[in-house]
C-alpha cells in the first residue's frame, strides 16, 4: 500500500481530505479515505448514551477519548490518529474495522 492510501483522498497532509461515509454494521459510519498501516478503514459512530460522535476504535480508554459535535469532526480526528501511526511506523495496532 502506498503512503497516499494512507492519507486518504487528500494529495498532501496539509491539504484538508474530503470523506466519504457508509454505513457500518454495528449503526456507525466507515470513513473513507482514512486507512491505518494494518489496513483497517476509519469507523466513526454517535451510537452511544450520550448521542456524541467517537472514533469507534480509538486505543484510548473510553473516559479519555475526545467527542466531536459532527461527523466530519470526527473523521479528521480519526484521520490524524491514523496519520500519526502511519508516521510512526505502527502497523501492528489491531483495528476493529474492516470493510465486508
Amino acid at each position: 500500500m502506498s503512503s497516499s492510501d494512507h492519507r486518504g483522498p487528500s494529495a498532501s497532509p496539509s491539504t484538508r481530505p474530503e470523506f466519504t461515509y457508509s454505513r457500518w454494521r454495528h449503526g456507525g459510519w466507515y470513513v473513507h479515505g482514512v486507512r491505518y498501516p494494518n489496513g483497517a478503514i476509519g469507523c466513526v459512530s454517535r451510537n452511544y448514551p450520550d448521542g456524541k460522535w467517537r472514533i469507534v476504535c480509538d486505543p484510548r480508554p473510553f473516559e479519555e477519548r475526545p467527542t466531536f459535535r459532527k461527523r466530519d469532526a470526527a473523521a479528521m480526528a480519526e484521520w490524524r490518529l491514523a496519520q500519526t501511526e502511519v508516521r510512526e511506523g505502527n502497523g501492528g495496532t489491531p483495528r476493529c474495522c474492516s470493510q465486508p
